[in-house]
């Protein structure tokens, strides 16, 4: 079999970075392309493009590239190469799952910031709760994470949704006292709390339902009332206060009328 060409011997057209250049857009080239770009060059006997397909296609695309960090980069650059031994990743070390893991942070990042977040919007229902929550949600979450949403007295926020906990695909696990530390180093008056559901249904587990009741009831007790705990998954969400969960049954309430 013939050896590859060198990244710099193959004809500009097929050249990302030059193709680039001419079409004087980054948007003219493909993911593979794209990749081709950051990753800049080869191995011995595999192109900078090769290797950009195959890192691609040991990722199942490049939304999955898109949503590792550098662990789970060099893991599964790790189990690609047992699977496909002929055709390695090879030249992705430490140092490039580190500088790859860096470049999908800043563009999940870059997406995040893609809705402007009002301060002087007053929070006075689920859906523009949910709104402000989803400023900081990340694209494609895999993880479950937990934030309080600080409101002063007119219910505006006091800072953007702040993020206490970060769990599992599954699950998040949180206390109390972090949530109202939180809240009394904002001198809220009032709080909003959400966690998101990676799997896409916002239907609360029983769980969020007990946890969602002690929130409540050390509202009550601090003196800083929980507005509403909102379950996110994609464009739907799970408001307790709309569906009249949030205070729990008279028989848990510990604190008088």
């Amino acid at each position: 079999m013939a050896q590859e060409c060198k990244f710099g011997e193959q004809a500009r057209e097929l050249l990302p970075r030059e193709k680039m250049e001419d079409s004087g857009t980054a948007g003219a080239l493909t993911s593979v392309e794209l990749l081709a770009v950051l990753l800049k060059t080869g191995s011995e006997g595999c192109s900078v493009m090769e290797l950009a397909r195959r890192l691609i296609d040991a990722f199942d695309g490049a939304e999955g590239l898109f949503r590792c960090d550098y662990r789970e980069i060099e893991a599964r650059v790790a189990r690609y190469n047992a699977e496909h031994p002929a055709q390695k990743l090879l030249g992705l070390g430490h140092v490039k799952c580190v500088e790859l893991a860096a470049i999908c942070e800043l563009a999940r990042r870059a997406y995040d910031e893609r809705e402007t977040f009002d301060r002087k919007k007053v929070i006075a229902s689920p859906e523009e709760a949910a709104a402000c929550f989803r400023t900081v949600l990340r694209l494609n979450e895999t993880r479950e994470r937990f934030w309080v949403l600080p409101l002063n007295v007119k219910r505006q926020p006091l800072a953007v949704p702040q993020m206490i906990a970060l769990g599992t695909a599954d699950g998040v696990s949180v206390h109390p006292r972090d949530i109202f530390s939180l809240a009394v180093r904002w001198e809220a008056h009032s709080i909003v709390v959400a966690h998101n559901h990676p799997s896409g249904n916002p239907t609360p587990s029983k769980l969020d339902q007990d946890l969602t009741w002690r929130l409540f009831e050390a509202g009550q007790m601090m003196g800083i009332p929980v507005r509403d705990h909102l379950v996110l998954a994609d464009e739907f969400y799970y408001s307790f206060a709309e569906h009249n969960r949030l205070c729990p049954p008279p028989e848990r309430l510990y604190l008088p009328k």
